[in-house]
């Protein structure tokens, strides 16, 4: 069983913090007499870790930026001559994301402990992914920690780079279309049933669109709770529904049938985490076949993950990765030919590498022309709304204030 523990050393008095393995509470104990400590305080590692992660289960996130910016300070710090523990210790204290500096300050314990770095971080998975622990775990073998770091970073910023270029294209027309629902809103709820109010006293016959409109907003204001709720049990029932593979899979094949976004933005983001994540591993020293079953984790869909599945039991016969590609239509031709070349050439990470930054510069553009696109459609949407509704309200008055004249 693993034990956290405080101790005092009985001449010196320095507390000592550590981490150590023993079959009860009691055996450790006694090997701290041993070793001249006095035990202060001694808890279940796993249980610490446990009530640590309840008590912080509203808050207990890292973002992915936040992981990248830590990747680097820790490969500049190792660059510059810090041992591990202490390049962890310098990075906690400086650590912003209190929940995060006392993981790094656990993971640091763990070592001083003699656990190994990618054990310690594997402790996290919520945290530090597979491949992130799958490249740790290289850097430790070859004795070249700070260079792997540093290359991890450079993945991990690349990753985050692209995340932000699709924030920054959805951004601006999820704002418009926030908008025009909004306007929408108050519209349906609040403007018409006034006018109605002002139709319904003067008695006269309203015109179609008038009739049309008003009938909407009555409609959307006696069921507006009963579609709300089944909106949210809807939506419940689909994320209840993505635990089962057959409707997961079913979901990521029709993601990539959206109309335009599936082939121009789907589809090439999950192409590009599929060779820069392969070409990464491989570059890190981590072994083709783990770095297949990383990649299938990483990816994150369905369809292709039971592609790259496939393709590592070929592979493993010994195939060629890249004519095993051309096999499944997932692949794009241009991702298997690049592979190809890289297996000739014995740079097969290098071409995967050159393969994502295509990709991610085709989706950028991809992006752009979808925002260009998008922007005049919202506008027009939001100006047919109100021009519909101005027209509709105003058709009676105009017809009133003619039968008048």
């Amino acid at each position: 069983m693993e034990f956290k523990y405080i101790a005092s050393h009985r001449k010196t008095g320095e507390k000592v913090n550590g981490i150590a393995t023993a079959p009860s509470v009691s055996d450790l104990v006694m090997r701290l007499k041993t070793d001249d400590l006095i035990p202060l305080k001694i808890h279940a590692a796993d249980e610490v870790a446990r009530r640590r992660i309840r008590f912080n289960s509203w808050r207990n996130t890292v973002t992915g930026k936040e992981l990248a910016v830590f990747t680097r300070q820790l490969a500049a710090t190792l660059s510059a001559g810090l041992l591990l523990t202490e390049a962890l210790e310098t990075i906690a204290d400086d650590l912003e994301n209190k929940y995060f500096a006392k993981v790094i300050s656990d993971v640091r314990d763990r070592i001083q402990a003699g656990s190994d770095f990618s054990s310690a971080l594997e402790r996290y998975p919520r945290i530090f992914p597979v491949t992130y622990t799958s490249i740790v775990q290289s850097g430790e073998a070859t004795g070249n920690l700070h260079v792997t770091m540093a290359s991890l970073a450079k993945y991990l910023e690349a990753s985050e780079r692209l995340k932000e270029k699709v924030k920054n294209a959805v951004r601006y027309p999820l704002f418009v279309l926030s908008f025009a629902l909004f306007v929408l809103f108050v519209i349906v709820f609040f403007l018409i049933p006034k006018f109605q109010t002002m139709f319904m006293s003067s008695g006269a016959e309203l015109p179609l669109l008038t009739r049309m409109v008003v009938g909407f907003s009555q409609w959307c204001i006696h069921f507006f709770p009963f579609v709300l709720v089944g909106a949210v049990l809807a939506w419940a029932l689909v994320l209840y529904s993505m635990r089962f593979e057959r409707f997961h899979d079913f979901v990521d094949r029709l993601k990539l049938k959206i109309p335009v976004l599936g082939k121009e933005v789907i589809h090439k983001s999950i192409i590009s985490r599929y060779c820069r994540t392969l070409g990464f591993l491989l570059e890190g020293g981590v072994g083709l076949s783990r770095s297949l079953e990383i990649t299938g984790v990483a990816v994150d869909h369905l369809p292709l993950s039971r592609a790259i599945e496939s393709l590592r039991r070929r592979v493993i016969s010994g195939a060629s990765i890249s004519d095993e590609m051309r096999k499944f239509p997932i692949f794009p031709r241009l991702a298997s030919k690049m592979t190809a070349v890289g297996e000739r050439s014995g740079k097969i990470h290098e071409m995967l590498t050159r393969t994502a930054d295509y990709y991610d510069d085709e989706l950028e553009s991809s992006l752009q022309n979808l925002t260009t696109m998008l922007e005049p459609l919202l506008i027009i949407l939001v100006g047919g709304i109100v021009l519909l509704v101005v027209l509709a309200l105003y058709l009676p008055i105009f017809q009133m204030s003619m039968a008048i004249s």
